[in-house]
């Protein structure tokens, strides 16, 4: 009997080429915590009493995002290796129990990566197909766009990180992103050019070769919108130390604001909270 073997979140698993274990779940959830993250966080509220047909596992990985934290990870590096074990999962589950479908949720970098996986499904970049995905939850997303189906109130700007070229393909319909309107991580103003550029540098500091369109078309946009506001006279205005002054200041009033962290509050139907819709919509998959 052939058995096939795979590291995935830092643990070695053994699965047999056999017919499927009768123990197979209906969903397996892939949570990935966010930055500095101490346990689950904020994902093992979401994914708290999912049922019976429901199996929840916890992605690990360093949760860092500058190389003088434990495990000296930048943020780029850090991301990757949560894509990185949520496949070797994700994959280990399917060869496991075929009829299984995979579904994500993810906060802050957490989201970031859960979100390019659930893209590359949904684009068909993956051995994982589309039909095979149940759904996902992305909260506080980086890298979320406006073309994203959005869960809460309406907002105007864009993630830090910029927008993921394909979006989510053919699982659109399935991936539902969440973000507090005073969040900078998932909702930055265009105009705020150097919280873009830092934040297109903090996705492009460990690129991901299947992304590299993605980053070409971010810088692309960058640069565009810069010479939309005004041509090449207005770039050294933009990138001036005043207005990056403006922008640190206004990230300073962010971070103290706490809304980063405020999605147990943060309403997005009536009676209904960020956590308690994205605990409701991953129950309602199994």
């Amino acid at each position: 009997m052939a058995v096939a073997s795979s590291i995935a979140g830092g643990l070695l698993t053994s699965t047999t080429a056999a017919a499927a274990p009768s123990n197979c779940p209906k969903v397996y959830v892939l949570a990935i915590p966010g930055t500095w993250a101490n346990g689950p966080g904020l994902v093992g509220t979401v994914t708290r009493n999912l049922g019976p047909e429901t199996q929840v596992r916890y992605v690990g990985y360093n949760a860092t995002a500058f190389p003088w934290e434990n495990g000296g990870s930048i943020y780029g590096h850090s991301k990757a290796q949560a894509v990185a074990n949520t496949w070797g999962l994700a994959k280990a589950m399917v060869r496991r129990c075929a009829g299984t479908k995979i579904a994500l949720t993810g906060y802050s970098q957490g989201a970031d990566a859960a979100g390019d996986v659930a893209s590359e499904i949904g684009t068909g970049r993956a051995a994982i197909r589309p039909s095979q995905f149940a759904g996902a939850v992305l909260i506080s997303d980086p890298r979320r766009s406006r073309r994203d189906a959005l869960v809460g109130p309406p907002l105007t700007g864009q993630g830090s990180g910029g927008p993921r070229l394909g979006g989510f393909g053919w699982v659109s319909g399935k991936t539902f992103s969440i973000c507090h309107p005073k969040d900078l991580y998932c909702n930055v103003d265009r105009d705020y050019y150097i919280t873009r550029i830092i934040g297109y540098l903090a996705e492009t500091s460990n690129p991901t070769p299947s992304q590299f369109a993605d980053y070409q078309a971010e810088a692309g946009a960058i640069f565009r919108d810069l010479m939309t506001r005004g041509g090449p006279g207005a770039i050294p205005r933009e990138l001036s130390n005043a207005r990056a002054t403006e922008q640190i200041i206004k990230f300073g009033r962010f971070l103290l604001s706490g809304a980063h962290g405020e999605y147990s509050t943060l309403q997005v139907t009536p009676g209904t909270n960020a956590l308690a819709w994205s605990q409701n919509f991953l129950a309602k998959l199994g």
